[in-house]
């Protein structure tokens, strides 16, 4: 008697840890579904479109903390700036400060790319670009295209694109572009914040960084002019 007794607790404790960890096991929080989406811009200071701005400092909140990858390479300003900008993350917030002397009555975009992803999946803010004049008025017109590498048609990545309304053969050779951007990974691009106007448009490497063509750099220009 005693021997069965004791062969039911054994079996009644068997059953019991078999129920707690079922309840454990079916009790486990969910994570939730993955977060897909990119980064929101929600305010800067300066507005975005601000006029006659007299600072070099802008900080731009997102709705979710960010991180901002491939400055170099990826970040550009129009006009070109000789001293590259100090570009910072910290939390939901992206510091900018331009380093080269303000110049009056200048429409300024800070062209990011791709560069801009939220802090723990990585998705990208792709196009985001933030513009302020310095003078009374903004530029806003803006040329948008693709880029191919010729060799065999792939889209030509990371490529510099960028304007002149000097319109001589020869300035691609000694001065650098009014307005610039880059392609993406599918080789499009979009110069913004353009004055009315007509420009002749090119495409480079640019291995040195002084935004006009070296003949080392690879190039590719469009064969008339636009207004």
């Amino acid at each position: 008697m005693r021997q069965s007794l004791l062969y039911m607790r054994m079996l009644l404790a068997m059953a019991a840890a078999v129920a707690v960890g079922a309840c454990a096991s079916m009790g486990r929080p969910e994570g939730g579904p993955r977060d897909t989406e990119p980064p929101v811009f929600v305010k800067s200071n300066p507005p975005q479109g601000a006029l006659n701005v007299d600072r070099n400092k802008i900080t731009l909140t997102f709705d979710e903390n960010v991180t901002v990858n491939d400055i170099m390479t990826k970040v550009v300003v129009s006009p070109a700036q000789r001293n590259m900008p100090n570009i910072t993350a910290t939390g939901r917030n992206v510091n900018v400060e331009l380093r080269d002397t303000m110049l009056p009555n200048t429409t300024y975009t800070i062209d990011f790319s791709d560069a801009i992803k939220d802090l723990n999946e990585g998705n990208e803010l792709d196009g985001f670009a933030y513009a302020f004049s310095t003078g009374p008025q903004i530029d806003t017109l803006q040329i948008s295209g693709m880029v191919f590498q010729a060799s065999n048609l792939e889209p030509a990545q990371g490529m510099l694109v960028g304007v002149y309304s000097n319109l001589s053969d020869t300035a691609i050779t000694t001065l650098p572009f009014e307005r610039i951007t880059k392609t993406n990974q599918l080789g499009q691009f979009t110069l913004r914040n353009l004055k009315e106007g007509t420009y002749r448009i090119y495409a480079l490497t640019d291995n040195n960084r002084d935004y006009h063509w070296d003949r080392s750099e690879d190039v590719a220009f469009y064969d008339v002019t636009i207004t």
